[in-house]
């Protein structure tokens, strides 16, 4: 992976943090370097900080999409949420919350991983439930929804990728938190959300079933108006 980081201290933790996940880090601190970085080594992800100097990172994300066939992932702090747009415009297949959480970033660098092989960048269809991971957008009856958070995203790509069958808790919990939901209503309240921004009935659902005491089920909703 290549990271694109201003701050050494960011770059040398997340780094340290990684690499208990098998990830393998190659740092630089500037736009600039970055583009030159991913021309000479070809990363299998770029994670490029949204507010970079030199060269922002909706323009390294631009750039670097025009020349190379790789996952871009933004971090964005709380003063870049204005660049989340433009790096999602140019290409960019995520964004993450900066200060870098390690155990999202690996979870979000093995979900990239698969889609450079050919999987999770695949669009998936369900009736008229459309989410594609290239643009990260999710479209009902073909306009787009409200801009999911990473997490409810990556839920609602499980679903939809096993769609008609029901998902356990354990399972949801182990691939998207690991331990961190084990002793929380998480799971319950991002479903909830979820269900929202789909204009599923939260007292009634159709689209995202509740399969009480197993876990969940996503039912294409083709048959709805």
């Amino acid at each position: 992976m290549l990271l694109a980081d201003s701050d050494e201290r960011i770059r040398q933790g997340l780094t340290a943090q990684l690499a208990k996940y098998q990830v393998s880090v190659v740092h630089c601190a500037d736009g600039a370097a970055a583009l030159l970085e991913a021309g000479l080594r070809r990363p299998d992800v770029l994670l490029v900080s949204a507010g970079l100097p030199l060269i922002d990172g909706a323009t390294v994300t631009r750039m670097v999409r025009r020349r190379l066939s790789i996952p871009v992932v933004l971090g964005v702090s709380p003063e870049d949420t204005d660049q989340v747009g433009p790096a999602l415009e140019a290409g960019a297949s995520a964004c993450v919350a900066r200060p870098y959480r390690p155990r999202e970033v690996a979870q979000l660098l093995s979900l990239s991983d698969r889609g450079h092989r050919g999987g999770w960048d695949q669009p998936l269809v369900c009736g008229p439930l459309t989410l594609d991971p290239g643009t990260y957008e999710v479209r009902m009856h073909g306009v787009v929804t409200a801009r999911l958070p990473l997490r409810e995203f990556q839920l609602l790509h499980l679903l939809m990728l096993h769609a008609e069958k029901v998902i356990t808790r354990d399972r949801i919990r182990a691939e998207l938190w690991g331990d961190g939901a084990s002793r929380s209503n998480t799971i319950t309240v991002h479903i909830r959300r979820l269900r929202e921004r789909l204009g599923d009935d939260p007292h009634h659902p159709e689209i995202i079933q509740t399969v009480r005491g197993v876990g969940y089920r996503l039912v294409p909703p083709g048959q709805f108006a």
